[in-house]
C-alpha cells in the first residue's frame, strides 16, 4: 500500500545498455531506495531545467542497499536525456508512489508475464520472492531476440518473442495458455504493454486471481492532475492508476480500448 512519498536529489552511479534501445540506470537514492516495494514506481525530473517539462513514471527495477535502478526503453525525449546523465550527476525522484503486488507468502507459485518495459519488474519481484520464500516463474516476451534484457535473477524465466529468435514462437499469452495446460498457479502476475494485459484480461483474469500493473500517461504521479483514469469494472466511476494501482486485481477494471 502506499506510503508517504519522498522527494529526493539522486545521484547517477551508472548507466548500462541491456538490449536494443534499452538502459539501466543504478542511481544512489539513500531515502527512496530502503522503502520501494515491488510495483511501485518514481517520477523522475532534472535540475533547473524545464526540458522536458514533465516528470516521467518509471517502474523500480531493482533496490540493493542505498541503490535504486530503472529499467526503461529510451525513444523519447526524457528517456535519452537520462540515459546520457554521467556518473555524479543528478536527478530529482518523486517516490515510492502507488500500490505495488500483493504480498507474496511461503509456498505461493506465483507466474509472472512481462513484455516491453514491464520487464523492469523482474529483479525487484525475484528479490521479493526470494525473501518471502515463494515460487515465481517469469514469461518473458519481446518482439525478438535483441529486445530481451538477460537478467541474473535465481527465478525460472521461459522467453517467448515474435519472430521466434528465443523460446517460444508466440507472444508471452500464447506462451501462458500452453503452459496452464500442465500446471496452474496460485496467482498469475502481468506488467507490459496494454495490449498484453487486455489478452490476459480475457484469458485468465476470472479464472485465476490474476494482477495486472497498468501502463497509463502520468504527469504527476500523485493524484492531483487526474490524468491517469482506469474504469472501474461494472461502474461508471474511475479509479487512479497513480493512487489506486498501478497494479490492480483483474476482476476490479475494465479496459477501454478503442477499436
Amino acid at each position: 500500500m502506499a506510503g508517504k512519498s519522498i522527494l529526493e536529489t539522486a545521484v547517477i552511479v551508472n548507466t548500462r545498455v541491456v538490449a536494443e534501445r534499452t538502459y539501466i540506470s543504478t542511481i544512489r537514492s539513500p531515502q527512496i531506495a530502503p522503502i520501494v516495494e515491488a510495483g511501485q514506481f518514481v517520477m523522475a525530473s532534472f535540475q533547473n531545467t524545464l526540458d522536458p517539462l514533465l516528470p516521467r513514471a518509471f517502474s523500480v527495477c531493482d533496490v540493493m542497499d542505498d541503490t535504486l535502478s530503472l529499467l526503461y526503453v529510451a525513444v523519447g525525449r526524457g528517456t535519452k536525456k537520462i540515459s546520457g546523465l554521467l556518473p555524479g550527476e543528478k536527478l530529482i525522484l518523486n517516490g515510492p508512489l502507488g500500490t505495488g503486488f500483493p504480498r507474496m507468502e511461503r509456498g505461493q507459485n506465483i507466474w509472472i508475464a512481462v513484455g516491453g518495459s514491464g520487464a523492469a519488474i523482474v529483479p525487484i519481484l525475484s528479490r521479493s520472492a526470494v525473501r518471502a520464500g515463494s515460487r515465481l516463474r517469469f514469461f518473458y516476451g519481446a518482439r525478438s531476440k535483441s529486445q530481451l534484457v538477460p537478467f541474473e535473477i535465481s527465478s525460472d524465466i521461459a522467453y517467448s518473442t515474435d519472430d521466434g529468435t528465443a523460446g517460444f514462437h508466440g507472444n508471452v499469452v500464447g506462451n501462458l495458455k500452453q503452459e496452464l495446460k500442465q500446471a496452474e498457479p496460485d496467482m498469475l502476475f502481468g506488467c507490459g504493454p496494454t495490449p498484453m494485459l487486455v489478452s490476459m484480461q480475457k484469458e485468465f483474469g476470472d479464472k485465476i486471481p490474476t494482477y495486472l500493473s497498468v501502463e497509463t500517461p502520468m504527469a504527476c504521479g500523485m493524484g492531483f492532475c487526474q490524468g491517469c483514469p482506469v474504469k472501474k469494472r461494472g461502474d461508471a466511476s474511475y479509479y487512479l492508476a497513480c493512487k489506486d494501482g498501478p497494479v490492480f486485481r483483474s476482476t476490479d477494471i475494465e479496459f477501454e480500448v478503442k477499436p
